[in-house]
């Protein structure tokens, strides 16, 4: 399965539906160390996410806004709704694949998100940077060359090249989805082959993403050695699993480590953004499995 080689087209209600379908699951789903339904956080509960996706899917899902607007306009209802930064890398993740779905091209889904970030204009980039720095998230705000406060002039794939080295949404930008494309859908696909409970199966694909890329949040709030920490306790969780073929005390395993990240205030939120986006674009394409 290769999602990066399918032909783009519009289809405005499917990509409202996807994009509800796949932030539900976000918070159904035990992805150890978010936000989920049975545990929250000090600071953001399972209703807040539940507020900021059902605030911004219409916004998200416009064909009549350019990326830049798609991303301002909804973390601006984001923060007159839930007052926290709950949604910012999925806002942007989102934000570029459905602009790239809106090009009146013959394009591939690769081919076309590199035409929106590479043909993206300063507007673009003007309200993209107001968008971090409502947000104030732990990350892309000041560099050496520019600070997204200042409205800097520089191309957005410029911005994104050079804050790829310490986030994972921006790398996603700059190299045009790769990650994505090559390893998260591969491994979501295979995930919902193998394991027949789908929210276990998102839950397992969660642990390998983390296993894989240390998470830039946790390297941005604590360190590298932090955030390396936390993908080996994944990969740790990952061959316990794995040896678990039944799967009838994945969730009690799953909770453990959700409670141990809590605990230590640890929490692998680029990688759950990685993964919503991963469902929209696999809901939108074949369709998530029902159960």
């Amino acid at each position: 399965m290769d999602l990066s080689k399918y032909k783009i087209n519009f289809v405005q209600d499917k990509i409202d539906e996807s994009y509800i379908n796949s932030c539900k699951l976000d918070i159904e789903c035990i992805k150890p160390g978010n936000v989920n339904k049975v545990s929250g956080h000090h600071d953001t509960s399972c209703m807040d996410f539940i507020k900021s996706y059902e605030s911004t899917s219409r916004i998200i899902s416009s064909s009549e806004s350019s990326l830049g607007e798609k991303i301002e306009n909804s973390i601006l209802i984001t923060q007159e709704n839930v007052k926290t930064n709950t949604n910012l890398g999925i806002i942007l993740l989102c934000s570029l694949f459905v602009q790239s779905l809106s090009l009146k091209k013959d394009l591939c889904l690769e081919e076309a998100i590199e035409y929106v970030v590479v043909n993206s204009t300063k507007d673009d980039v003007s309200k993209i940077c107001n968008s971090i720095n409502i947000a104030k998230p732990g990350g892309l705000g000041k560099h050496n060359n520019y600070d997204v406060s200042s409205d800097p002039d520089i191309s957005l794939l410029d911005i994104m090249k050079i804050s790829s080295d310490y986030d994972l949404i921006s790398k996603q930008y700059a190299f045009f989805f790769e990650d994505i494309l090559i390893f998260i859908l591969p491994t979501l696909d295979n995930a919902f082959h193998r394991i027949k409970d789908r929210k276990l199966a998102i839950s397992y694909t969660f642990l390998k993403i983390l296993e894989k890329y240390p998470d830039s949040h946790i390297c941005r709030k604590y360190d590298d050695k932090i955030a390396k920490k936390t993908s080996n306790e994944a990969s740790d969780l990952i061959k316990i699993l794995d040896g678990d073929t039944r799967h009838e005390s994945w969730g009690k395993k799953l909770m453990s480590l959700d409670n141990h990240f809590k605990m230590a205030r640890v929490n692998p939120g680029t990688t759950a953004d990685l993964l919503v986006v991963s469902m929209m674009i696999y809901d939108y394409f074949i369709g998530l499995p029902n159960r």
